[in-house]
Parts: C-alpha cells; structure tokens; sequence
C-alpha cells in the first residue's frame, strides 16, 4: 500500500491553569511549509503522519455516504410531514 505525508500544524500556549495547550491550526501535504510554520515562532510545531496514497477516492465515498444520509433524512420528514 503506497502512503504519502501529511504535516499537522500545531501552536503552543499557555493554559489558564499554567499547563501547555497545543492547538491544530493547520494541515499540509508540503514538508517546506510545515518547516516555514514551525521556523515563524518557537511556539510552533508540525507532526508528521502518513495517509494511504489513494486518500482521494477515501473522501468520494464519504461524501457519497453523507449526501445519501442527508437525502434519507429529507425523505423520512417529508413522510412524517404527509402522515400528519
């Protein structure tokens, strides 16, 4: 199975309580501007994953099985709107 990388971007902060909070601002396929993010400010970090290379066809299906729930739900209100 072929895998690419994907570089989340995170900031570190200060929480209320003193502890460190790390934020996700960001998601790249580019390893220089992950590298450009963290270089801009010693708070901020990237972590690197690795994704299945086909990744695309991945988020097709899921599209495809959230617009067919979105149609089901349309379908059984106007059911529920017909029996009343």
């Amino acid at each position: 199975m072929e895998t690419t990388n994907v570089y989340v971007l995170m900031t570190l902060s200060m929480g209320s309580r003193g502890e460190v909070v790390r934020k996700n601002v960001g998601v790249t396929f580019s390893l220089h501007e992950a590298e450009n993010h963290q270089d801009k400010d010693i708070s901020n970090e990237f972590e690197t994953f690795q994704i299945v290379a086909n990744w695309h066809e991945d988020v097709a299906t899921t599209n495809l099985v959230v617009a067919m729930r979105e149609f089901t739900g349309m379908v059984r209100e106007m059911q529920e709107e017909a029996l009343r």
